[in-house]
C-alpha cells in the first residue's frame, strides 16, 4: 500500500486521538471527523446536521467568550495562532477540557476558500492534575517548585506555586521569567552558602537542604529549602522540592542557643562559651602563630558583701562590675562570668603588658566606684586578677586550655596572697 500524505495524516491523527474540525468562514460550512464527536461521547451521526452552532451549543457558557476572543485575536493578526482550552459538555453530563488549535488556510485566487482548520484534544486528565496540584500547593505551608540547572550553568524555574508572593513578594510569573529575582532577595551573608549547597547537590545528586535568610518587603526572616535532584540524560539536573518559613523556629533556636551560652544575671557569656572560645583561640593561634592574653578576675571579699548587705546588693555589684568590664574592653574581646564572683577576659592579638594595663585600668575604675546597699550603707569594692599570655608557634604545642586556666588561676591566687586589690602577671604562661 502506498503511504500517501492523506494516509500518513490520518494515521498521525488516529495515533494522537485528536478530533479534527474545518470551518469555512465564508460559507459557514463545518466538517468534523468521527473522532471529534467521540471525544464528547457521541457518534457523528447523532450530532447531524452539524454546524458551527453545534460546537457553540456544547461549549461551557463561561468559556465560550474566551474562545471567541482567542479567535478574534488570531483572525485580527494580534496572535500568531488560534489556541485555547475550554470546557465542552460530554454526553455523560460532565465537562471535558478540550485543547483547541487552529490555523487559517486561504486561496486568494478563489472565492469562498477561507478555511479555518484545526484539532481538538481531550486534556481533562492533565487539567485535573494541574488543578489538584494548584489546590495542594495552596494547602501546603510552603512553596512547591521545580528548579533546573543546565550543563552550561544556566538555571531557571519551570514551576513555582502561588506562595512565592507570601515568601518573596514575587508572583509566580516573575519567578519563572527571572530566577535571579528570588536569589537577589537572599541575605548576602547566606547567598554563597545557598549556591555552594546547590553545586554540591548537583555533583553528588544528594538531597539539597539549606536554611537561609531573605530580605523581602515585609522584613528579614529565615526560610528552609528541601529538594531532591534528578539527572536527565542530556545532563540537566532537576530539583523538585518545597521551601517553608522557619523564622519562628530559627529565632527560638537562636534564643535557646544564646541562653545556653549566656550568664542570666549579668548578660555576659558563661563558662561553657568561654571554654569553647579558648579552644578555638588555641587552635587558631597554633596555626597562625598569633598571641592572646587571659585576665582572670575575682571580687575581693564578695561573701562578706552578701553577708553584710544581702544577696540583692551582691547581685547589683556583679551586674555593675560586668558593665564596667564590658564598657572598657574591645568588641573583639570575650568576657565571661565563670563563677559566683569570678570573671575571665579573653583578649585576642594582645600581649602581656597590654593585657596587664587593661586589668589595672579596670581595678582603678572599680576601686573608685561607690555602692549603696538597700539600707543606705555606702561601700566600695575591689578585685584581684591574674594575667597570662599564650603565643602560638605555628607548630605542635602541648599547651592545653586547662594549662592556660591553671596558669591564670595561679597568678590570681598570687594576687590574693599578696594582699588583694592588685594584678599579678605571669610571664611564664607562654
Amino acid at each position: 500500500m502506498e503511504l500517501t500524505p492523506e494516509i500518513r495524516l490520518k494515521a498521525i491523527l488516529e495515533g494522537t486521538g485528536a478530533g479534527t474540525w474545518e470551518w469555512n468562514l465564508d460559507t459557514q460550512e463545518v466538517i468534523y471527523n468521527e473522532r471529534w464527536a467521540q471525544l464528547l461521547g457521541y457518534s457523528l451521526a447523532e450530532l447531524e446536521p452539524v454546524s458551527f452552532q453545534t460546537w457553540e451549543s456544547l461549549c461551557h457558557p463561561s468559556d465560550l467568550q474566551e474562545a471567541r476572543n482567542a479567535l478574534a485575536s488570531y483572525l485580527g493578526g494580534a496572535s500568531q495562532k488560534f489556541e485555547c482550552v475550554i470546557r465542552m459538555l460530554h454526553r455523560d453530563g460532565d465537562w471535558r477540557w478540550i485543547h483547541t488549535r487552529g490555523t487559517l488556510l486561504t486561496n486568494q485566487n478563489e472565492a469562498d476558500t477561507r478555511w479555518l482548520m484545526g484539532t481538538h484534544l481531550d486534556v481533562t486528565r492533565e487539567k485535573m492534575s494541574e488543578h489538584q496540584l494548584e489546590q495542594l500547593s495552596k494547602s501546603l505551608p510552603g512553596i512547591i517548585y521545580t528548579f533546573v540547572l543546565e550543563p552550561d550553568g544556566r538555571y531557571y524555574f519551570t514551576y513555582v506555586s502561588e506562595k512565592t508572593w507570601d515568601f518573596y513578594g514575587l508572583t509566580p510569573e516573575e519567578c519563572l521569567e527571572d530566577p535571579d529575582k528570588i536569589f537577589s532577595l537572599i541575605h548576602p551573608d547566606d547567598l554563597p552558602r545557598v549556591h555552594e549547597r546547590i553545586a554540591i547537590s548537583a555533583q553528588t545528586l544528594e538531597e539539597w537542604v539549606c536554611e537561609y535568610r531573605v530580605q523581602a518587603k515585609n522584613g528579614c526572616y529565615w526560610l528552609k529549602g528541601v529538594s531532591r535532584p534528578e539527572k536527565e540524560p542530556d545532563g540537566r539536573i532537576i530539583w523538585h522540592g518545597m521551601t517553608i518559613n522557619i523564622d519562628t523556629q530559627k529565632n527560638l533556636e537562636l534564643e535557646l542557643e544564646q541562653l545556653s551560652i549566656t550568664d542570666e544575671l549579668t548578660g555576659l557569656y558563661n563558662r561553657r562559651y568561654m571554654l569553647r572560645k579558648l579552644q578555638e583561640s588555641v587552635a587558631e593561634c597554633e596555626r597562625y602563630g598569633d598571641t592572646f592574653s587571659l585576665i582572670s578576675l575575682d571580687i575581693d571579699f564578695f561573701k562578706t558583701i552578701n553577708d553584710s548587705y544581702g544577696h540583692p546588693t551582691g547581685d547589683a555589684v556583679l551586674i555593675r562590675f560586668a558593665d564596667i568590664i564590658a564598657s572598657r574592653t574591645r568588641k573583639s574581646d570575650t568576657v565571661a562570668r565563670t563563677g559566683g564572683e569570678e570573671f575571665i577576659i579573653l583578649m585576642p592579638k594582645t600581649g602581656l603588658a597590654e593585657a596587664e594595663q587593661v586589668a589595672e585600668a579596670l581595678r582603678t575604675t572599680l576601686q573608685t566606684e561607690r555602692f549603696v546597699s538597700d539600707e543606705g550603707g555606702c561601700f566600695s569594692v575591689t578585685f584581684s586578677a591574674g594575667v597570662v599570655t599564650w603565643s602560638g608557634t605555628g607548630g605542635a604545642c602541648t599547651t592545653s586550655v586547662r594549662d592556660l586556666l591553671s596558669a591564670c588561676d595561679r597568678a590570681l591566687y598570687a594576687a590574693k596572697r599578696s594582699g588583694r586589690n592588685r594584678i599579678v602577671a605571669d610571664d611564664n604562661g607562654e
